[in-house]
């Protein structure tokens, strides 16, 4: 018992610092609409190197982590496969959109960036 215990807090640890990507934009706004969050959506590529390290770095630290989760509804959209919804435009990637639960686009942010100033921008947003 105290095994299966110690298990399940070591998973639980292990994906308390992760983010839990939609990768479905009704889904997301179904979801933000009933938490009362906004989504932000992340159109990127795999073959992107600034949106590879926002998934990779700045999405793993933990200050960044816990501001995201406590705030919005995390989508990603890929531009390789998918579709952005209607009336939402960018000129590069990682684009990150702000979406209000009435699906209204609200502010954006263009490129990646360090952990620090990713933060800084997202609450500025606020």
């Amino acid at each position: 018992m105290k095994s299966l215990l110690l298990i399940i807090a070591c998973t639980l640890a292990l994906f308390a610092g992760e983010l839990q990507f939609e990768h479905n934009f009704n889904k997301a706004l179904q979801k933000a609409k009933t938490q009362n969050k906004e989504v932000m959506m992340m159109y990127s590529a795999t073959w992107c190197p600034e949106c590879n390290y926002m998934k990779e770095v700045v999405f793993k630290n933990k200050e960044v982590v816990s501001y995201i989760k406590k705030h919005f509804i995390v989508l990603t959209l890929d531009i390789q496969k998918d579709t952005l919804p209607e009336g939402f435009n960018y000129i590069g990637i990682p684009t990150f959109f702000f979406i209000d639960k009435n699906a209204k686009e609200k502010n954006k942010i263009i490129g990646g960036s360090k952990a620090n100033i990713f933060l800084q921008n997202l609450k500025a947003l606020k």
